[in-house]
């Protein structure tokens, strides 16, 4: 496996992560997987920013330990990703070349496992063009250079990326030649890259969950915008008009959420989004799609609390949050997407099973996910279940009626002959509410139970629980959502060591596949890892299954890095850290 990772730093403003995305297609175009991570503050400007792009020639599962090029902008991005005593969330620092304009930056610190290659880009830029975000243009072609990479890949991206713009194609693309014949003429081809004959698509995670659900028939999306679950919403802002969907930005998640309760109430596939302070809002609206049994599907991109907390930055903490929204016991779903397929996949799931069992559906993800993106291969077939739907004119038709399965039949606004009652009270079979005058507890417990009958049918059709290397693995990691490629490649490395370990992925986490069970059992340890400070899916392990666990967490607002991970891992078995950086 032949792979390279690549950052770019500089500050807000300076077009990093822009430039990221250019580099992160020219790579795909050569036919290389990547995978992505973008590193951002919450302002206009200024601040510290890096995009982190990991190039392989097979598919990779994370954004990689290890820092091959660095591109850096300013001189603080030069001295952060090359000092070894600045931690960056666990990422690493370089070992490798560092381009960067000598014209900017001078009189730094010099470290001896870094090769400086100096090249003018302000410069060259000037030549072509008097905006100053040309630079960056240039220093992609020096990289592109130093890989050995087909120029001719490189332009084709930049037209691209400037829609056949003339004189700002022209501009990009002269002087980012000259950015590339710097580096030759000066230097030498740094690694050398392959190029396949294939075709990739890079997409993020929040892009393949609004695709998903344009894939799986959604009519409507109702949101309010909040980091980071916005790119699902700028998706479909973006591309919902060509697919026939209709998007309304709301005055609040209040709003969102009940408007898209009412378009599934009138028989519209529909979802609602936000992250943890927007869906927090929206808890009440989860009761009343639990209690009307109006299907309901919420994607919720979770960031660092509480309150408004890290905006832009990542975290595993709302998962306590989506499990106790909504007033009283109701019956939900928790779907956790742990790689940019998945996302697509599950979300399509999703509105399939909101409307098969007539509840909320959630699909989590979390600002990595969803924001980082990765080559993908997707299969566009779907196939629709709208579940029970009532006949024209039934007979005696109870909405609401005590069936074996908890799943009763849904009729639609207009639909002949069977007018019924919509009430968030208690109801009976009619929906004619039994807790006005005289509560009736009969029917009360009756129709709690008939909801919760629903799970009890779910659960048969959860797919087997996911495992990586489980086979003779002594030790076991269980993990759920995005840390999953940071845990396997942390697998991988230990059974270099030869410690027999494994994990068990969770992606259907509430109600649990009862298969999990199995896979732990009689295992010397059992590892929850999660981007959290409390260990709430640790929690759910220890209750469900009633056994000792260790917990790694980690909530700095950084995903988890392979080689960092592993270490954890080490020290929670044996005791002790190893260096495991290089084995990776």
């Amino acid at each position: 496996m032949e792979e390279i990772i690549v950052r770019i730093g500089g500050a807000a403003g300076d077009g990093v992560q822009s430039a990221g995305l250019t580099l992160a297609k020219t790579f795909s175009r050569s036919g290389l997987y990547i995978s992505t991570y973008n590193y951002y503050q919450s302002l206009i400007r200024g601040g510290e920013s890096w995009y982190q792009i990991r190039a392989s020639d097979e598919k990779v599962r994370n954004q990689g330990s290890g820092l091959d090029v660095l591109v850096a902008l300013n001189a603080d991005s030069l001295e952060r990703h090359t000092n070894r005593d600045i931690n960056e969330g666990g990422a690493s620092p370089l070992s490798g070349i560092a381009i960067y304009d000598p014209g900017t930056i001078k009189n730094f610190k010099k470290y001896s496992e870094v090769k400086y290659c100096p090249v003018p880009l302000r410069d060259i830029a000037m030549k072509f063009d008097a905006n100053p975000l040309l630079k960056n243009t240039v220093a992609l072609g020096a990289v592109v250079a130093a890989l050995g990479l087909d120029f001719e890949v490189f332009s084709g991206v930049i037209e691209k990326v400037f829609n056949k713009k003339g004189k700002l194609v022209d501009a990009n693309i002269s002087a980012a030649k000259e950015g590339y014949e710097y580096y030759l003429q000066n230097y030498s081809v740094y690694r050398k890259l392959d190029k396949f004959d294939r075709k990739l698509y890079t997409i993020s995670g929040g892009d393949a969950a609004a695709l998903g659900a344009i894939n799986a028939g959604m009519q409507m999306y109702f949101a309010y915008p909040m980091t980071p679950a916005s790119s699902f919403l700028q998706f479909i802002a973006t591309h919902g008009k060509k697919y026939n969907v209709f998007l309304k930005l709301t005055e609040d998640e209040i709003s969102a959420i009940n408007a898209a309760i009412g378009a599934n109430y009138a028989g519209v596939r529909a979802a609602t989004g936000s992250s943890g302070g927007g869906f927090a809002l929206m808890t009440e609206g989860v009761g009343l799609s639990g209690m009307t049994e109006v299907p309901l599907v919420i994607y919720e991109a979770q960031r660092p609390g509480p309150s408004t907390g890290l905006p832009t930055k990542t975290e595993q903490g709302d998962l306590n949050q989506v499990l106790g929204a909504g007033q009283g016991d109701m019956p939900r779903i928790v779907l956790a997407p742990g790689t940019v397929e998945e996302a697509f996949n599950l979300t399509k799931e999703a509105f399939n099973l909101a409307e098969r069992y007539q509840l909320p559906v959630f699909v989590v993800t979390d600002l990595y996910l969803a924001e980082h993106d990765e080559t993908v291969s997707f299969d566009l077939s779907y196939k629709m279940d709208r579940g029970l739907l009532a006949k024209d004119n039934e007979p005696d038709y109870k909405r609401y009626e005590f069936t074996e399965t908890g799943i009763s039949k849904r009729a639609f606004p207009g639909q002949p002959g069977l007018m019924h009652n919509e009430d968030s009270d208690e109801h009976n079979e009619y929906g004619a509410v039994v807790s006005d005058a005289i509560t009736d507890p009969t029917q009360r417990k009756l129709s709690m139970e008939k909801r919760m009958r629903k799970l009890n049918e779910y659960i048969k059709e959860i797919p087997a629980t996911k495992t990586y290397k489980m086979d003779d693995a002594e030790y076991v990691i269980i993990q759920w959502g995005s840390t999953r490629g940071a845990v396997e490649e942390a697998v991988d490395c230990m059974r270099k060591n030869g410690t027999k370990i494994g994990a068990v992925e969770i992606t259907h986490v509430f109600p649990m596949n009862h298969d999990i069970q199995k896979l732990i059992a009689g295992k010397k340890k059992i590892i929850v890892v999660e981007n959290n400070f409390s260990g709430q899916l640790n929690g759910l392990i220890r209750k469900e299954f009633l056994v000792d666990t260790t917990f790694i967490g980690k909530y700095d607002g950084e995903a988890f890095f392979p080689s960092d991970l592993a270490m954890q891992l080490e020290e929670a078995i044996f005791g002790k850290k190893i260096n495991v950086e290089e084995k990776l």
